[in-house]
């Protein structure tokens, strides 16, 4: 089977902590003898070479000079709230462009389904050529699609549009399953699939690189350490941890925070560290490569994720994140949103409390950070239910099935 995968977020080289999920299914779907060809916007700092990776990776161009292609990648929104105004000017020559090359590519390779992650605008893309071509189109939903969906009438008739026409929708949280509704999907076209996590991606690092990364970032011997990672924007609720730490610091006086990751909110939450006098327990590491990363989760006693509802309503889906933690078998705290209750089974894999909580959030931490027993217990349980339900291979059968239900037919 031949299938092209239409995304505007990949790793762009392979350290790069873009979207690496998109990267596993890609290459997931080809250890299960899928053909996959991936489709992506080209972007000044994209640096893959085809020894580096296992499918066939294309880019567009869609605007000159190069600098200018600015869409996607999570450079779309600001803060994760609203679109940031050159997307307006830029978003209709990255449609052309990309309709034009999915066509070529399809003259090529005669896919026999189309799969386009986020609704908007690949979910778009796919459709139109599908269309055309008479190829299925099936769409994952992550989770800032249905919020772009909704902010203006435009983008609302488009994803309607584009709904109507496809195969299947898939969403990663039950918690879009409703929004579909709305949009006029019919049940039998809408279906909940989870993301996965590769176990095998984060093997247990030597002792000299834990304690080469422990001396990097001056954590003292002793210490508990609490991991939180992401992009740093508004709906991971990382604000909400900051404020929970006065009160873990005077529970648990010897606990250090990591919170790693970039984005927009950072100033705003290194000046929130210093208003509540906690900036000294917490680390800010910036953009931790993907290398990196398995050494950050088992330097932790435990992993927080304090994901919120943002201002505007946007939310995650289901972060990867929380799996990966979980995969290094460390227990997970988060807040009981969208699709993470799928994944953290509260008292069983981890603790889940209420968003925008940060006393609740603090009990957890304290009480986990004070019963390592516990931990060791949440984070087995954890890292055997990835390993029986929520891996990659899992993930990808349900997409195989559903490619096979809808090749060859007429859309």
């Amino acid at each position: 089977m031949n299938v092209c995968l239409i995304t505007h977020g990949y790793p762009r080289f392979p350290s790069d902590t873009t979207a690496p999920f998109i990267e596993s299914i890609a290459e997931t779907l080809q250890k299960h003898g899928i053909y996959v060809t991936v489709l992506t916007p080209d972007t000044d700092k994209f640096a893959r070479t085809t020894a580096d990776h296992k499918v066939n990776l294309k880019t567009y161009r869609y605007f000159f000079p190069r600098r200018l292609q600015m869409l996607g990648y999570s450079n779309t929104l600001v803060n994760d709230c609203e679109l940031k105004r050159y997307v307006y000017l830029l978003a209709p020559f990255m449609f052309l462009s990309a309709i034009f090359h999915l066509l070529r590519l399809h003259r090529k390779h005669s896919f026999d389904v189309i799969h386009a992650h986020w609704l908007l605008p690949n979910g778009f893309i796919g459709t139109i050529v599908s269309k055309l071509c008479k190829i299925p189109v099936v769409i994952t939903l992550h989770g800032s699609d249905i919020f772009v969906s909704k902010l203006n009438p435009v983008f609302k008739a488009i994803a309607k549009w584009t709904l109507k026409h496809t195969a299947m929708v898939t969403s990663v949280t039950p918690a879009f399953l409703p929004e579909l509704a709305a949009l006029g999907v019919p049940e039998e076209k809408r279906c909940l699939i989870p993301n996965g996590v590769d176990p095998e991606a984060f093997p247990p690092p030597t002792p000299k690189q834990l304690a080469e990364l422990q001396n990097k970032l001056s954590i003292p011997d002793g210490q508990r350490i609490v991991f939180a990672l992401g992009r740093i924007v508004l709906k991971k609720g990382f604000d909400t941890l900051i404020r929970a730490l006065s009160s873990v610091r005077e529970k648990c006086p010897q606990t250090t925070v990591i919170i790693g990751g970039d984005g927009s909110d950072l100033a705003r939450l290194k000046a929130l560290a210093v208003e509540q006098g906690v900036s000294d327990i917490i680390r800010f590491p910036g953009t931790i490569n993907r290398l990196e990363i398995p050494i950050y989760f088992y330097l932790c006693d435990l992993f927080v994720l304090p994901a919120v509802v943002d201002p505007k309503g946007n939310m995650d889906g289901c972060p990867i994140v929380i799996l990966e933690a979980m995969a290094c078998g460390k227990p997970v705290i988060s807040s009981e949103i969208s699709g993470i209750p799928t994944i953290v089974q509260n008292g069983k894999t981890g603790l889940l409390v209420e968003q925008k909580n940060p006393d609740a959030l603090a009990a957890s931490i304290i009480s986990l950070l004070k019963k390592p027993e516990e931990r060791e217990q949440l984070g087995r349980a954890g890292q055997q239910r990835i390993q029986h339900e929520l891996t990659w291979s899992k993930t990808v059968e349900q997409f195989i099935y559903i490619y096979q239900q809808h090749a060859n037919r007429n859309t």
